[in-house]
């Protein structure tokens, strides 16, 4: 038989209320009272009702986590990072998965606001503003992961103009003048859009020429990347290294590149952009931007924790830094 707020009352010698409040951490007892009670309740394997916890506390303990695709090692990294510190604070996620897809993403907002869930943490692809607006009325802390974001939206990210600079000045440095990138969308102000910009500032800053023709699009999966650079190698062979927007389409360079019966790296250097997996299992193995994607859940997690307790974030915007790993990839010339 499962263990009731009476038989914790009767064995602590207080009331059925006095011990529903210490449980939902409402303090209006003695420290010793609390103790006595949290004691007594481990001791006789109490398990509380989480429905009737809501009714008391007002919470659900529930998180709505809107996330583009958990079959991508990157937001399968930033989902765990956002479970530790969900579990952390005895939260439990409802996780949705869109594509990146806007009516998908609209579909589950309404739905985690039918839920009563206590905050939101959105990490899917660009966010729409039908999507900004709709998360707005449903007045719903929510924390944006891993996106950039005008509105004032509490948001974790990456500086992605700023760390796409550093991996285009650590090829510059290693001697390369000539330098193609393959991108992500070029219109859309997201991730792809503002790696373009941090490329082509790299080579302003160092002098050298911007070509738009060496700046070809890819939805940064691997396909796109070997259809990319086959392009590129169309255009102009004279290059000596290209940036890619992901590591997918980074691998994706080095395959169309040999396919071409050049050598990675002793006619094109490649370095990508994320640290997943798959630049391991390419040949060679790709030098690339690592990106910190358990800390950006980590830190979206409580980001949001903050917001549904109603305290005031030291910054709304936080920019988590990255790191280049140096592998195989490229060559000093």
């Amino acid at each position: 038989m499962a263990v009731t707020l009476k038989d914790i009352a009767e064995k602590v010698g207080v009331t059925e209320s006095t011990v529903s409040r210490v449980l939902n951490g409402i303090p209006k007892a003695s420290k010793e009272t609390r103790e006595e009670i949290f004691r007594v309740a481990a001791e006789l394997g109490y398990k509380p009702n989480q429905i009737a916890r809501s009714l008391v506390t007002k919470k659900t303990h529930t998180i709505g986590l809107i996330i583009s695709d958990l079959s991508n090692t990157y937001f399968a990294r930033v989902a765990s990072g956002i479970e530790k510190i969900a579990s952390k604070y005895d939260y439990s996620l409802i996780i949705s998965t869109t594509g990146g897809d806007e009516k998908e993403e609209l579909k589950y907002i309404n739905l985690l606001k039918e839920k009563q869930v206590d905050g939101i943490l959105f990490a899917s692809g660009r966010m729409p503003a039908s999507c900004k607006n709709l998360l707005k009325e449903t007045e719903i802390p929510t924390v944006v992961v891993a996106r950039e974001v005008e509105e004032d939206l509490p948001s974790v990210h990456i500086d992605n103009i700023k760390e796409s600079y550093n991996a285009v000045k650590y090829l510059i440095n290693s001697g390369h003048h000539n330098i193609a990138m393959i991108s992500g969308n070029k219109d859309d102000k997201e991730s792809g859009f503002y790696r373009i910009q941090g490329y082509k500032q790299a080579l302003k800053d160092n002098g050298l020429k911007i070509r738009d023709d060496l700046i070809v699009e890819g939805d940064f999966k691997l396909q796109s990347g070997i259809e990319a650079m086959e392009e590129i190698l169309k255009s102009d062979y004279s290059i000596t290294a290209v940036f890619a927007a992901s590591d997918q389409m980074g691998v994706g360079a080095i395959k169309a590149i040999k396919k071409a019966g050049l050598k990675v790296p002793d006619d094109i250097s490649v370095i990508g952009f994320d640290n997943n997996i798959i630049s391991l299992a390419s040949d060679p193995e790709l030098t690339t931007v690592s990106q910190p994607e358990e800390e950006l859940g980590w830190h979206s997690m409580e980001m949001l924790y903050q917001v549904m307790e109603g305290r005031d974030l030291k910054e709304r915007k936080i920019y988590l830094p990255c790191e280049i790993i140096e592998r195989e990839s490229v060559r000093n010339i």
